[in-house]
């Protein structure tokens, strides 16, 4: 779509409103539009015209002990090992390139054997992490294997919506046309820009939405274009974020979004958490208004409600005085006047004046469930977070009162154990508990299923619940069942095996321990269906089946764990059987793949798992049919 048809389409969508913002935010992104489009059509004919122009590339200049290119000259003889001398004429020149002084000199040659080049491979993006993908682009950037006529790209076609290279939405001129018009408008005309970009005129937002960057917030990302109708000057710096009335509360909402929603994960920009932190929700008072002034006994200031028992006059404050303060009292209720007061940079008689017009029934408040408790009796609970295949881990819940059907909990309707992340009430009846196991004084602990409550849950050990087993000290820890937080992996190699690229221990491994954690790109069903084309076309996958809803997919990114072969548990050799196994683990709320040993194994050995019969559809048909003759 074009520049043109865009202001044609903004304009037809405009055209029953006939307000003055809008007829003057269309005017001048006209003008604007108009002055760009004449500048860029001089300036191309300007630069195609002096690519045109025959120019002299000018001499450098080379100093007096500059090296100069070199030319042979002759052969000086050979030696016993088979290599040969010869001579170069070594010629400097001066700053105008003339020459100035020849010398010659000895240079020895070396024959070497040529080298093989290197076997074709796969390029994989290496990562320590799984990174969350969702879903692909329903834009197909390019069609693979188009010349290849073994592979139905035609069909192929039908898993995207659109091509990449038909789809020309974005154009980056409309960033600089639209940045000129909003500074026009703000400077020339006093209008805002928060009511510029109400209006939709322009077409590309100014100020970010959720999950898609405004074009102030692009803008700092580029460097602004200098062409001669430009009036925006090089140190100017557009609002990064739209003002909101509840200053303090959207101010809230920014700063929890630069935090990872996981409580455990401590990674910036973190790839895997993607959903934006939530505020929490506001907390409800459970002490009593006269309760709270009770507990004052000295006055804060001289503005004190305790020394101001008559107020002369009222106060009056603005709206975004009231809304602050309406976020902190949601933060937290139960304070007293005076602390309430440095918080909100006022007298602490204007705080209890506004308290008591705000929310006249907080004297009234009933306390007989202060905990948000709910009577009657209490449904039993039911978990069904045992089977990663058959269970996805949900975002930890936030809500306030119990974890039922009333509270809208996601814990309760996917019926999981509510999470050390979750901020429910501590007490909660759903909340997991962690294992009870001692620290061994010798070998592992949480090793065996019957003992350890998290290993039965096929779940990681939790630092802060499982406080007995060790898990909370890594390099003292002797818990088993918490080696993929701690990543407490073996040394590996990746080289060449009976069935190609392989994986080869440095170092010895135990049974039970863990060998790598299996990484890649977290994918939906639909990518998963899209990307298996491909992968049955090259015959090779690196998928795996996460849960219910995700899968794991190492083909585009992964590590070393991507080359680890198959062999079969059983009716192979000694030296071909599979001596590792991949189990998925709950871990602080995500599940992962981890390949543990499932026997000593000693250094040298290549990795071997089992890819299960899921892996070969075929093999799987073949021997149900002979298992039925």
């Amino acid at each position: 779509m074009s520049v043109a048809s865009i202001v044609q389409a903004n304009e037809q969508a405009l055209q029953p409103i006939d307000s003055p913002i809008h007829k003057l935010v269309q005017t001048v992104f006209a003008e604007v539009l108009a002055e760009f489009s004449g500048w860029k059509i001089k300036y191309c004919e300007h630069f195609i015209r002096s690519l045109t122009q025959v120019t002299s590339s000018p001499r450098v200049p080379i100093p007096d002990d500059d090296s100069t290119p070199l030319h042979a000259v002759g052969k000086a003889g050979g030696g016993p090992d088979g290599n040969t001398e010869r001579m170069v004429a070594l010629t400097s020149y001066s700053e105008d390139g003339t020459p100035r002084s020849t010398s010659t000199i000895s240079l020895q040659v070396v024959h070497t054997e040529l080298f093989e080049p290197h076997k074709p491979y796969e390029y994989c993006t290496p990562i320590s992490r799984n990174i969350f993908r969702g879903d692909d682009d329903d834009m197909m950037p390019f069609i693979p294997y188009a010349d290849d006529p073994t592979f139905d790209h035609l069909d192929h076609t039908l898993c995207y919506d659109s091509f990449a290279w038909q789809d020309d939405d974005y154009d980056p001129d409309l960033e600089v046309i639209s940045l000129e018009a909003a500074y026009r408008l703000r400077t020339v005309h006093s209008l805002l820009y928060q009511d510029t970009d109400s209006t939709g005129v322009l077409p590309l937002k100014l100020f970010s939405t959720p999950g898609k960057p405004g074009l102030f917030t692009l803008s700092r990302r580029r460097d602004l274009l200098k062409w001669n109708g430009t009036t925006i000057p090089c140190p100017y710096s557009f609002p990064s974020s739209l003002p909101s009335h509840g200053i303090l509360q959207h101010r809230l909402e920014l700063t929890h979004a630069l935090f990872c929603p996981n409580l455990n994960c401590i990674e910036p920009l973190c790839p895997v958490h993607v959903e934006t932190n939530p505020v929490s929700p506001p907390r409800k008072q459970t002490i009593q208004l006269s309760e709270l002034l009770k507990r004052v006994e000295h006055p804060c200031d001289a503005g004190c409600f305790l020394q101001s028992r008559t107020v002369e006059a009222l106060p009056r404050w603005s709206e975004d005085d009231i809304d602050s303060f309406k976020s902190i009292l949601d933060i937290e209720p139960d304070m007293i006047p005076c602390d309430h007061a440095e918080l909100c940079f006022k007298p602490c008689h204007e705080i209890l004046y506004y308290r008591r017009l705000l929310y006249p029934d907080f004297d009234e408040l009933q306390t007989e469930c202060p905990n948000g408790e709910r009577k009657g009796k209490s449904r039993s609970l039911e978990f069904q977070d045992r089977d990663p295949l058959k269970f996805t881990p949900n975002e930890p819940c936030h809500h306030s009162g119990p974890c039922d059907v009333l509270s809208d909990c996601l814990c309760f309707k996917n019926k999981a154990h509510c999470q050390r992340n979750c901020r429910c009430p501590g007490k909660c009846a759903r909340r997991w508990k962690g294992c009870r196991c001692a620290k061994a004084r010798d070998g592992m602990s949480c090793v065996k299923v019957k003992r350890c409550s998290c290993l039965e849950a096929r779940r990681e050990c939790d630092p802060e619940l499982c406080v007995k087993c060790g898990c909370r000290y890594p390099e003292t820890s002797t818990c088993g069942n918490s080696q993929i937080q701690q990543g407490h992996f073996k040394k590996l190699e990746v080289k060449e095996s009976r069935w190609g690229a392989g994986v080869f221990l440095l170092e010895p491994a135990k049974q039970g321990e863990l060998i790598v954690e299996y990484v890649g790109e977290l994918i939906y069903e639909m990518t998963f269906d899209s990307r298996g084309e491909v992968a049955e076309h090259l015959g090779r996958s690196y998928v795996f089946g996460l849960n219910d809803a995700l899968s794991l997919d190492s083909s585009r990114a992964g590590n070393m764990s991507r080359f680890i072969n198959h062999s079969g548990s059983s009716g192979v050799s000694s030296e071909t059987q599979c001596n590792c196994r991949a189990f998925a683990r709950l871990v602080n709320g995500e599940h992962r793949i981890g390949i543990f040993a499932i026997m000593n194994i000693d250094a040298g050995t290549e990795i071997l798992i089992d890819y299960g019969p899921v892996f070969f559809p075929d093999q799987k048909k073949n021997a149900e049919a002979s298992r039925s003759n």
